[in-house]
């Protein structure tokens, strides 16, 4: 289990699914052991740089739901130093995640939980980013709202 704090190798996004199944459904045994990984695995620095895998390869809400936590960490207390291009990338993935879960009204419906962490971590970047680097953030807002209905719900 300890192979997830390795970030010299590729993470094992099933491994992470399991562990962190552990802490919901384990045995008291099993949450210590998983709390005693995810702990380091979420404090790591590089920690940040695994979210779009996991976002995208989790089987479980639970993990998509902890590696938005990370994210939102890193936007809280890092976002002013991270490279540009980085904080654009962050921007781009998450922007274009929440139009895509907001696309129609089932995903909308099923990924309900999801998408309300996904939407407090876009309020965290636009707190970081408007008005000084996302000027065109409500015209953008206004015009995506106007393309369909679900989106304009969310």
């Amino acid at each position: 289990m300890e192979k997830i704090l390795d970030f010299s190798q590729p993470l094992d996004v099933a491994l992470l699914d399991r562990i962190v199944g552990m802490v919901y459904n384990g045995t008291p045994s099993e949450m210590v052991m998983a709390q005693k990984i995810l702990t380091p695995f979420q404090e790591h620095p590089e920690a940040w740089t695994r979210v779009d895998g996991i976002l995208e390869y989790s089987k479980s809400l639970n993990t998509k739901y902890f590696a938005l936590l990370i994210l939102e960490s890193v936007i809280k207390t890092r976002w002013k130093i991270l490279p540009r291009e980085q904080c654009v990338g962050i921007k781009t993935y998450i922007v274009n995640l929440v139009v895509r879960l907001s696309a129609d009204e089932v995903s909308l419906t099923r990924e309900k939980v999801f998408l309300g962490k996904l939407n407090n971590v876009l309020v965290q970047i636009l707190k970081q980013e408007w008005p000084h680097h996302w000027e065109s953030f409500i015209p953008e807002i206004v015009a995506s709202s106007k393309t369909n209905e679900s989106l304009c719900e969310n």
